[in-house]
């Protein structure tokens, strides 16, 4: 947990719109605004599309697009009436949108859907004084990668211009950029990390 006078802790299932509501009215009785959402939850399936049934398809579209949508819909409402200069949308995405890697059909289309979503929202939002941006990153250490064969891992790591693999201290710095006002000029780009060959 984090120990923050003014974190709050809400855990909810991102594909129940009802609940994802609930969280930001709850958002907007105790502080009156949001000053950033940051979309990163997802969930990814590496199979040929052949072999991935229906049902995991819209699960995997029902966590990385629709949640992000409904996320992005209700913090729009307050993230206009942020104190900060602009308001700031930052969704998370991956390079094997670019790549168009093989095994990853259902996942990065998903993900190409919020790269999409990203670009137009920019251009809705930007009269509410809301940029909407994205970061596109490479495998990183998580629990979704940990399940990954080694050789898999390898060949990504291969196709990026920096060879090793991205970790979490590699992120830090975009999401801050992208978030604050220091990119106050900045709207409906996804910048990707690594370099993608």
């Amino acid at each position: 947990m984090i120990d923050h006078s003014r974190y709050r802790h809400h855990e909810i299932d991102l594909t129940d719109g009802a609940q994802v509501r609930s969280m930001f009215r709850a958002i907007r009785r105790e502080f009156g605004h949001l000053d950033v959402l940051v979309n990163n939850a997802g969930t990814a399936v590496m199979n040929h599309f052949m072999m991935t049934p229906e049902e995991t398809a819209r699960e995997v579209f029902d966590l990385n697009f629709f949640a992000v949508l409904n996320c992005c819909r209700e913090a729009a409402k307050l993230l206009q009436k942020s104190p900060e200069e602009s308001g700031a949308i930052l969704n998370i995405s991956t390079v094997a949108v670019p790549w168009a890697l093989d095994g990853q059909l259902v996942y990065s289309a998903s993900k190409s859907a919020v790269e999409q979503l990203t670009r137009v929202m920019s251009k809705e939002l930007v009269a509410f004084g809301i940029r909407v941006n994205g970061v596109g990153v490479p495998p990183v250490r998580t629990a979704l990668t940990r399940t990954l064969a080694r050789e898999t891992l390898d060949a990504v790591i291969a196709r990026q211009t920096m060879g090793r693999m991205c970790e979490m201290e590699d992120i830090v710095g975009p999401v801050d950029f992208l978030t604050t006002g220091r990119s106050g000029f900045v709207t409906g780009e996804t910048l990707y990390l690594g370099g993608i060959q």
